[in-house]
């Protein structure tokens, strides 16, 4: 949407310090003020707008105050919303990852994101109204996907069958039928987390790493305005991929065990959990034509690896007791 610097300074004027500029950049617009640069949020969605402001004040009450928050104007609101949508102000830093790639920062950086996002997810843990805004989505699973591929694995598998094969349609024949395997016990999962019946709460449908900033000596969380809303735990798998390409197992557990250190996962939201990292995602994007060219036989290959690094992750969410409700089983 183009927004207009006439429309947004109208909005600018009840904060309480003096506006210089008001600037469109590639990644939205910002405000240079005498009291520092400030990011201009705008959301056609109040309620996502709320939703947003509701966990960043939670972690700044957890004593968390590197947060991006909504800046408060002279009438006390933290956003102002007009018949095009609302808009905020908030303080901001880049996205960026650098301190992944310091080993003295690694494992201080994944355990600092299993703390906020277990924080987070627990802000949400008693809020009953449920969020049904139009940047809501199903998620990964859902029955109709988990049909589909079915369907999908069931006619790659005839396809081969039904032409000769040499040996490496042998390899992936037998492979199919561990790739169905996979999605059998992430149906069964699904279902039993009742996600199907909106049960569970919502979260974002993809957290990058790069969310968290280090600025000596502090880690500060950015970005992350306007975001797609799908069952909790999808966010949790994307950190957790990021995380195992990066310093395998072992940043992985560090991050489950910051997270379990201040949430413990329900027994719905473990089976959701475990039924996103069952899900064979990587082979079945790597699956989506039957003419097994040279280029497609290599996008293959590489859907099966990537599902093996998942099936890593999957190991180590399995073997952390301490990350689920007692009763959890």
């Amino acid at each position: 949407m183009n927004l207009q610097e006439e429309r947004l300074r109208n909005h600018l004027d009840g904060y309480p310090f003096t506006i210089r500029e008001v600037r469109h950049e590639e990644n939205g617009w910002y405000v240079l003020t005498d009291r520092g640069r400030k990011r201009i949020i705008y959301c056609q969605d109040e309620n996502l707008i709320r939703w947003s402001h509701s966990w960043r004040e939670y972690l700044v009450n957890q004593g968390f105050r590197h947060v991006e928050r909504y800046l408060v104007n002279g009438q006390g609101e933290h956003w102002v919303s007009d018949s095009t949508g609302s808009y905020a102000l908030s303080d901001y830093w880049e996205q960026d990852y650098g301190w992944s790639k310091r080993n003295e920062l690694q494992m201080e950086g994944y355990r600092t994101f299993g703390e906020l996002l277990a924080y987070i997810h627990l802000c949400f843990d008693s809020v009953e109204e449920v969020y049904r805004g139009r940047y809501r989505k199903k998620g990964t699973l859902n029955e109709t996907r988990l049909k589909s591929s079915y369907r999908h694995l069931h006619t790659i598998t005839k396809e081969i069958e039904s032409r000769q094969r040499d040996t490496k349609d042998n390899w992936l024949l037998y492979n199919l039928s561990r790739v169905v395997e996979r999605v059998r016990k992430a149906e069964a999962l699904y279902e039993v987390s009742g996600v199907e019946n909106d049960r569970t709460p919502l979260s974002f449908a993809h957290l990058p790493l790069s969310s968290l900033v280090y600025w000596e000596p502090c880690w500060y969380i950015t970005g992350l305005h306007n975001p797609v809303l799908v069952p909790r735990h999808e966010d949790t798998v994307a950190l957790l991929e990021q995380i195992h390409e990066l310093s395998g197992t072992e940043g992985v557990n560090q991050f489950l065990s910051a997270y379990a250190n201040v949430r413990r996962i329900p027994v719905s939201e473990k089976s959701y959990l475990l039924a996103l990292l069952c899900y064979p995602l990587p082979i079945l994007s790597g699956l989506e034509s039957l003419s097994y060219s040279p280029g497609e036989r290599k996008r293959i290959t590489a859907g099966f690896q990537l599902q093996g690094q998942r099936e890593k992750v999957l190991q180590c969410v399995t073997k952390i007791r301490a990350l689920y409700e007692e009763d959890s089983g």
